[in-house]
């Protein structure tokens, strides 16, 4: 298991590379770090007002590269001591979602913080991991900063029965081989549905059929974005796992605004398993 580790510094960085080190050391898996930085020459943009000088400013152009140097410098000590003796780590330049989306087939599963980029995070999932998670094909782990997770024991794999939940479902029971007990939940959202006798019999009876490898199975109703949060909470999960539907031919994934909501507001670690549907 190969997984990835993006950081930007941040507190809410720092409880997803805890989630990453407690995955990495389960799963047997190796830890890598990143971090993307602007370009050099844009973060400095206020000292190359006239950068058609430049060439004739020989003592500019030597404070720049001192200035580019002491930056790499100081990046890769934070990244020497974030990653330890454990993990490996490097720093890229240029656009963090490009860079991440550049690097993702080399590895296994993204572990990352999220956190908002402004007030339009209110109503959609916003900044990098936001924007990484709608476009990629590797799962991912979004931490939020109300995480108080540290170490993956339990599970709770939501499921509505699709082709995505079965990728979400495949996904947990890798996990189940390493030692996380696992919890299946499905949320009846249709209130046409909450008394009738057949429907929660049909329901029970396809939470019954996804087989060994799950302690138990839980039915709430309501907004799936509200209730598996709550059901995490009620049975002790320390990761929500969802499927991501991925429309074949599709510049990116298909996120409904309940998963949406999900991954914005969860105080529990959410998995999105992406998966390829017609």
């Amino acid at each position: 298991m190969r997984i990835l580790h993006p950081t930007d510094f941040s507190r809410t960085a720092e409880k997803a590379l805890t989630v990453a080190r407690d995955l990495a050391e389960r799963l047997g898996g190796s830890l890598h770090l990143v971090h993307v930085q602007t370009r050099f020459e844009e973060t400095l943009g206020f000292l190359r007002l006239r950068p058609h000088l430049d060439t004739v400013n020989p003592e500019l152009e030597r404070r720049l590269e001192e200035a580019r140097q002491e930056e790499v410098r100081r990046i890769n000590d934070m990244l020497r001591s974030l990653a330890g003796p454990d993990a490996t780590y490097e720093l890229r330049w240029g656009d963090p979602v490009r860079e991440l989306l550049d690097m993702q087939d080399g590895f296994d599963l993204v572990v990352m913080g999220a956190h908002g980029e402004g007030r339009l995070d209110r109503y959609f999932l916003g900044g990098v991991a936001g924007r990484f998670v709608r476009r990629t094909r590797v799962p991912v782990i979004t931490v939020r900063e109300e995480s108080q997770v540290t170490s993956v024991r339990r599970a709770l794999v939501g499921t509505d029965f699709s082709e995505a939940a079965k990728g979400a479902v495949e996904a947990a029971r890798s996990l189940g081989q390493h030692g996380v007990r696992l919890v299946a939940c499905h949320v009846v959202d249709d209130p046409r549905f909450r008394d009738d006798p057949d429907y929660v019999r049909t329901v029970t009876d396809s939470l019954e059929l996804l087989g060994e490898g799950f302690e138990r199975h839980v039915l709430r109703y309501g907004d799936p974005a509200k209730e598996l949060p709550a059901a995490a909470e009620e049975v002790g999960a320390d990761l929500i796992v969802i499927g991501l539907k991925r429309q074949r031919g599709a510049v990116g994934l298909l996120l409904g605004s309940r998963v949406d909501a999900l991954i914005r507001s969860s105080a529990v670690p959410v998995l999105g398993v992406p998966t390829e549907v017609d």
